[in-house]
């Protein structure tokens, strides 16, 4: 589902351009629908086939493969229900400390309450070396520059976010400058949230 495939791309060790947009659609049928388009620098990509897990979570078997001599683009879809959202949302806080904070509950038969964390100083397994006198640093940095990682999360409602709400408010936009995972400004939030209602159950409810 698209929460742990989220946090695998927060958390990769990058070393070229990778570009993400993805769209999050939370049903009235309680079912999550996430599309997602990621492009990963062709060095970046073979480096992955390196290491196996990674480089299925970013490009499963199943996706629509578009490769050029200088990029891959991998288009992919998941669907979970909220319930197994939430699950995953379980599994993945008690596995990494970096999601720790995050957050996929229920606040009724109707609205959902999401935060995901963005704090990427604080990313485990971040190597020692990489620090702003490394000169292999300042060319990641550099290689990474214009690249974004686009999160759209629809639903009936965004009652309330920290994100960029549309103006029929059904829907919020987060851009993460793909940069800022390897070198964090201190501009993002440390957390996005979100407050979606996905249906309405009316006077009689759900």
């Amino acid at each position: 589902m698209f929460l742990r495939k989220f946090a695998l791309i927060l958390m990769l060790p990058l070393s070229a351009c990778l570009d993400v947009e993805a769209d999050i659609k939370i049903g009235e049928d309680e079912v999550i629908t996430a599309d997602t388009t990621m492009v990963l620098g062709r060095q970046l990509f073979d480096m992955l086939q390196l290491v196996g897990p990674q480089a299925e979570g970013l490009c499963p078997a199943d996706a629509e493969r578009v490769e050029t001599p200088d990029s891959v683009s991998c288009k992919s879809s998941d669907t979970s229900t909220i319930d197994e959202a939430i699950a995953e949302a379980e599994t993945a806080k008690a596995e990494d400390p970096f999601l720790g904070e995050m957050e996929l509950v229920r606040l009724d038969d109707e609205r959902l309450k999401l935060s995901v964390p963005l704090d990427f100083e604080n990313i485990e397994g971040r190597p020692a070396e990489l620090t702003p006198d490394n000169p292999m640093f300042a060319m990641m940095a550099s290689g990474l520059e214009g690249s974004e990682i686009v999160v759209r999360l629809h639903g009936l409602e965004i009652e309330s976010s920290n994100g960029a709400i549309s103006e029929d408010g059904t829907t919020v936009e987060l851009v993460i400058p793909t940069v800022e995972v390897l070198q964090p400004s201190g501009t993002l939030p440390k957390t996005f949230e979100a407050v979606v209602k996905y249906r309405d159950c009316g006077f009689l409810g759900c």
